[in-house]
């Protein structure tokens, strides 16, 4: 499917669908032999657990090995590595008590499965490891106490914990123009557009998150929010291929736009109310109209004989 096209083919929803039946697939094997370990916790010591796993890690491994990447069989083998690594983690995790916080545990599962993921040539296996960093890095952004030894270290240089959301937003979009960039390279079977999408669907997230008032948002984390949504713009803008990354900036700039309008008017009569649900409509509707408009010019400039 050309990217500026609107309805996938017949076939192309035939092949998303066998995707997505694969993925649920190894999703359910891998959930199930984690659920068998959690459901015979009493039965099985820890060491028997510990070996169950480990025993499924390495056949994903010998799998890997056994049919490379991009085969399918170790494309596959090396997405259930990711969830037996987790599984791993989160069993040394509850068998001995380490101290360690939640959003570590994630972090150190991300460190572990990078080499699966560089290894895997497979858009689902990168999809896997972004969720796993990312799982991490929300955790880090709200459920970071005042009291760890972050802000200990941060604090006195300026640093305030409402920057955190801006970091997460921007590994995560600099993951989604690494995978643009892989496009145009052999691997690009690694990175395929619909990853560049989610990433950037998360990127935008956060760096919503990070310009709302009810954050602790200040003038300034706006103005870098701002600064950011005009990087992706421009460039955007400048290729003139994907109208989705338009897409997100509309909608995270409406959810600000409406937040700080909320929040200044404190909605205390109707009119209030009012004024705030003719904001959502009239800059929905201008959006939709403009991002519409680009979307017919740049699939005309695409494919010769289409009109805008």
């Amino acid at each position: 499917m050309n990217q500026l096209t609107l309805r996938p083919t017949r076939d192309e929803w035939r092949r998303f669908a066998a995707h997505a039946l694969h993925a649920a697939g190894l999703g359910a094997l891998g959930a199930g032999v984690i659920f068998f370990v959690a459901a015979n916790w009493q039965a099985w010591g820890v060491m028997g657990r510990f070996a169950l796993l480990q025993a499924g890690l390495l056949v994903c491994i010998a799998l890997a090995l056994w049919r490379v990447p991009p085969h399918p069989v170790g494309q596959g083998a090396l997405l259930l590595a990711v969830l037996f690594t987790g599984g791993s983690l989160a069993l040394f995790g509850q068998s001995y008590q380490t101290g360690a916080d939640v959003y570590e545990l994630f972090f150190a599962w991300a460190a572990l499965t990078l080499p699966f993921a560089l290894a895997g040539l497979s858009g689902a296996v990168w999809a896997a490891w972004w969720t796993v960093l990312n799982a991490g890095l929300a955790l880090l952004c709200g459920g970071l106490g005042l009291d760890h030894l972050l802000w200990r270290v941060f604090d006195g240089r300026g640093v305030d914990r409402s920057l955190l959301p801006l970091l997460a937003c921007a590994i995560n979009l600099l993951g989604a123009a690494g995978a643009v960039a892989l496009q145009r390279t052999r691997v690009k079977a690694a990175a395929p557009l619909w990853l560049a999408r989610y990433l950037a669907t998360l990127g935008m997230a956060y760096g919503t998150w990070a310009a709302l008032p009810f954050n602790g948002s200040g003038g300034g984390l706006v103005a870098l929010v701002a600064l950011v949504s005009i990087a992706v713009g421009v460039a955007t803008w400048l290729h003139q291929r994907d109208v989705f990354p338009l897409t997100l900036l509309a909608g995270s700039w409406i959810a600000i736009s409406t937040s700080w309008l909320v929040h200044g008017l404190r909605l205390n009569d109707i009119g209030e109310f009012f004024m705030v649900a003719i904001w959502l409509i009239g800059s929905s509707t201008a959006a939709a109209m403009l991002l519409m408009h680009w979307l017919r010019r740049w699939r005309a400039a695409a494919e010769p004989g289409v009109t805008p």
